[in-house]
């Protein structure tokens, strides 16, 4: 389920030096459901899109991060396509990877080693279905031409299973008192809950007059 709730977010991220330039960058954006219907978030200055390579810089090959904490969303997307008409390369559960700003292991410590807990987690991971950044094809809110962004997003809910490990003696709150974490196990897919929202919106061009 989609929590509207804003974060303050980092320095805006430039990459320069990148295979996935086209598509890098800062996007300013709105979210809707499957059909663009219904509305869920109207444009803000605090919910932005950053995408930027990995640190493979491969084409193709991206991070997509939610600054607004919207989703959350922090994935890694490998994409088949151009800017102009892209998807996901797959849309197996067990082909993507895991959205790390949802994974997140239990607050609550474990108390011995090989101990383990199933959270029912919400977008544990994510699938392009469709997406487009056209060139100079929106409008921003001073009038300017900037490039669109137009991004159909599944995401896959179920269980995550943690199981726990003894904390290196280094890295203890006290080095002479045994000390027990949790680390991400495996994932269990429910078909049932995906969710399918569209990111509309356009990119940041750094203007103040752009802003919202």
């Amino acid at each position: 389920m989609i929590s509207v709730s804003f974060t303050s977010c980092d320095e805006d991220l430039e990459i320069w030096d990148s295979n996935t330039l086209d598509y890098s960058g800062t996007y300013f954006y709105e979210l809707y459901n499957e059909d663009m219907t219904t509305k869920y978030v109207e444009y803000s200055h605090s919910n932005q899109i950053l995408i930027y390579n990995t640190a493979n810089n491969n084409v193709n090959e991206l991070w997509m991060e939610d600054t607004a904490n919207i989703f959350p969303l922090k994935s890694k997307f490998f994409l088949n396509g151009s800017t102009d008409d892209f998807s996901s390369e797959s849309l197996d559960f067990s082909e993507l990877t895991n959205n790390i700003n949802a994974v997140v292991p239990p607050s609550t410590k474990p108390t011995g080693l090989n101990q383990t807990v199933n959270v029912a987690t919400d977008y544990i991971r994510a699938a392009v279905l469709e997406g487009k950044i056209l060139k100079n094809e929106a409008t921003t809110v001073s009038g300017n031409p900037v490039d669109s962004i137009y991004t159909k997003i599944v995401l896959y809910s179920g269980e995550v299973k943690y199981t726990s490990y003894e904390v290196a003696e280094a890295d203890r709150v006290d080095p002479d008192v045994v000390e027990f974490a949790w680390e991400y196990d495996s994932a269990t897919y429910d078909s049932t809950l995906d969710e399918i929202y569209v990111i509309s919106g356009h990119r940041k061009t750094g203007f103040a007059e752009d802003d919202h």
